[in-house]
């Protein structure tokens, strides 16, 4: 082979390996990174409803195809600020949630579900916002294409007796009037697709419930984190300002005191007035809490409750 052959032989070469590397699932998901990026700075800085929405819809189409990549399950993503990233410790489930302002204070959310299946595939599932059509908050049995819908923060795995389900923990704006936190269970069905919803929070030995909503003043900072290291779920204990607001949460809030749902046995009890405070220091007492509250907020009865 003479030099003029090699020469043109290796420059072949050096392309072809040049245009290997840019198809590469790795840089094939930065550049998708870049573009849905920018269509999130985009949303962000427009002012019209229309123009979020049809950016929105632009981004999720753009966000699917990303997701559908070799390899995207592991990319970080860490350009996407605006949008919750959680990633099972088990590494089978990751979740992707992010919201849209719309008019009058309400808000539109919008997800996906990241499944490694048993034989290694990937499988992509949609989030569809359904919070109108969910009749029962605390038993419905919901799916990906029915959802609960908002904005995930927190993901803890729970193992018992071969069984994994996955607790979520999520905020929802609601409205202008209150704000509400989920504790959501997921877990795999047979076909290993997503399922939410299971009975496992158990209410003073009278009920066992499949989810936790809480709903109180938009005004209110309301807590509710899982501690790994106690195997605990724990929230502020929520009361009205007065007695006459019982049952209206836009005046509901936290009243110093702390309740949790604690692990037993693959079961979450629920457990009152857990004593969190500094050794040194006193319980507070509560602020304008009614003496007695029977049963707690997070137990929904719609014929009942108001509706603002």
């Amino acid at each position: 082979m003479n030099l003029k052959r090699l020469v043109l032989v290796f420059g072949y070469s050096l392309f072809f390996s040049g245009l290997f590397a840019q198809n590469t699932p790795e840089n094939s998901l930065a550049k998708q990174e870049e573009i849905l990026s920018s269509l999130l700075k985009s949303i962000a800085k427009e002012t019209s409803f229309t123009v979020k929405d049809s950016l929105n819809t632009q981004f999720k189409k753009t966000f699917e195809q990303t997701l559908l990549i070799n390899g995207s399950m592991l990319y970080p993503f860490d350009s996407l600020k605006s949008i919750g990233k959680l990633t099972s410790n088990d590494k089978k489930v990751r979740v992707f949630t992010w919201n849209l302002p719309q008019s009058a204070g309400l808000h539109q959310y919008f997800g996906f579900i990241q499944v490694k299946k048993s034989d290694g595939s990937i499988a992509l599932h949609s989030l569809i916002d359904s919070r109108k059509n969910v009749k029962d908050l605390n038993n419905d049995r919901l799916n990906p294409e029915k959802w609960l819908a908002g904005l995930y923060y927190q993901i803890a795995d729970i193992n018992f007796n071969s069984q994994t389900h996955y607790i979520l923990l999520g905020f929802d704006f609601n409205n202008l009037f209150t704000s509400k936190k989920i504790i959501e269970v997921l877990s795999l069905d047979g076909n290993e697709n997503p399922v939410f919803g299971l009975p496992v929070f158990n209410v003073d030995n009278k009920m066992m419930l499949s989810r936790i909503v809480f709903e109180f003043s938009a005004r209110a900072v309301f807590t509710l984190r899982y501690n790994a290291e106690q195997q605990m779920i724990i929230f502020d204990h929520l009361s009205p300002a007065k007695p006459e607001y019982l049952g209206d949460f836009q005046f509901y809030g936290p009243d110093s005191s702390f309740d949790g749902f604690k692990l037993e046995n693959g079961k979450w009890v629920y457990v009152r007035d857990l004593d969190l405070r500094n050794p040194r220091r006193e319980r507070p007492k509560p602020v304008d809490a009614p003496v007695e509250i029977k049963e707690p907020s997070f137990i929904y009865k719609p014929s009942a409750r108001k509706t603002l």
